[in-house]
């Protein structure tokens, strides 16, 4: 779309910039999913059973994050919306920069120690820490914009991420892969997986990501020709350790469940799921799909070589494991507590299986967030509902 509005295209023009924009990309927003290690707002369910598989793919899915905002911003340019927003110019001062520092250092720091207050300030704590310095030695200031009178620039990327946001947000929702969110007070209002009000946090993370850009860029261009070429192979050589490192302190509080094939799911009985697996039902979301009423399943149940019983008795398991991304593993841990079906899950509150969870395993680091994680499972567990799923 850049292309044939403008006549110019980031990936086709500046392929080596659009790589390295992925790489910083992928090393920017693994930060934050170290900062989720300790706040614990979202985490990931049904991913891909082998560690370097799926940080391979994590690393490509974050390395789209700055391309995406870079790419819609240019689009918002090239269609000449928001080109020009007149505001009263800002007086800035040094006591206002000063104090814009302080909030940045206090945004970053108390999600940290209170996250279960001050969640929302990781959104914007780099923006308020960096934009002064850029203000002052970057090409290109939001700052500088505003005492000027020129809002349009700070405007688009506001709108940029809006867009980015519902976009990922929809893309997600459909998602076998995909990230839930537990963000405390929230767990209703949800728009896809996002509960409403998180949707105000896209555009100042757009406005941070333009900040940290414009950062490296201010970096860039007091550095002499052989700095730029030593700090290309710096961060070439310690960016891809870094993100490596980061995944490897958040994957194990972050993944929840993994995906397994029908085939794989132990809980069923071997020649049961083995004759569905072979009659086409290979993924637990098409046999729930495709054995939805009455009739379906005994078309399925006569074509499988089972009984209808068996057939019914392994779908109420397997929609166990697919609810909510629930997962085998998971599932496991609620069969040891007698939880065999969805019907059994609505009768626990979440705060008694969240602690009954724990204590299977004591050590386990997920089980900071286990009371959380219980209430998604319970979110739409009632009678109908359930019983829907184990019809």
């Amino acid at each position: 779309m850049n292309r044939r509005l403008s006549g110019r295209s980031l990936l086709r023009d500046r392929p080596w910039h659009f790589a390295w924009l992925a790489g910083v990309s992928a090393l920017w927003w693994t930060s934050f999913e170290l900062i989720d290690v300790r706040l614990g707002n979202w985490y990931y369910v049904m991913c891909l059973p082998t560690r370097a598989l799926r940080w391979a793919a994590g690393g490509l899915a974050f390395g789209s994050v700055l391309p995406g905002i870079v790419e819609t911003l240019e689009l918002a340019e090239n269609s000449g919306r928001l080109r020009s927003v007149r505001v009263r110019p800002l007086a800035w001062t040094r006591g206002k920069e000063r104090a814009v520092i302080a909030l940045g250092l206090l945004s970053f720091a108390l999600p940290l120690v209170w996250p279960q207050v001050f969640f929302p300030l990781t959104w914007g704590s780099f923006a308020f820490l960096i934009e002064p310095w850029n203000r002052r030695h970057a090409r290109h200031s939001f700052l500088r914009d505003l005492e000027a009178g020129e809002a349009g620039p700070f405007c688009r990327t506001l709108v940029a991420g809006l867009a980015c946001g519902a976009l990922w947000e929809t893309w997600n929702y459909w998602a076998r892969m995909k990230w839930i969110y537990t963000v405390p007070g929230f767990e209703g209002m949800k728009l896809f997986e996002m509960p409403l009000a998180g949707f105000l946090g896209f555009p100042p993370f757009a406005v941070e990501c333009l900040v940290i850009l414009r950062f490296m860029g201010g970096l860039r261009d007091r550095l002499s020709a052989a700095g730029a070429v030593r700090a290309r192979w710096a961060a070439g050589l310690l960016g891809p350790p870094a993100i490596i490192g980061m995944f490897a302190v958040a994957d194990p509080v972050l993944v929840d469940s993994v995906y397994v094939p029908l085939a794989g799911l132990d809980l069923i009985v071997p020649e049961t799921r083995s004759r569905l697996a072979a009659a086409g039902l290979v993924s637990p979301e098409r046999f729930l799909r495709a054995t939805r009423d009455p009739e379906a399943r005994a078309a399925w149940s006569a074509r499988a070589g089972v009984t209808v019983a068996e057939l019914e008795a392994a779908r109420s398991r397997v929609a166990l494991i697919a609810h909510r991304g629930l997962g085998l593993d998971r599932a496991r841990q609620l069969e040891a507590l007698g939880i065999r079906s969805l019907q059994d899950l609505a009768r626990w509150p979440p705060e008694a299986l969240a602690a009954a969870l724990a204590a299977q395993r004591p050590a386990d680091p997920r089980n900071p967030f286990l009371e959380r994680r219980a209430r998604i499972w319970a979110s739409g567990l009632d009678a109908a509902s359930t019983a829907r799923a184990g019809r």
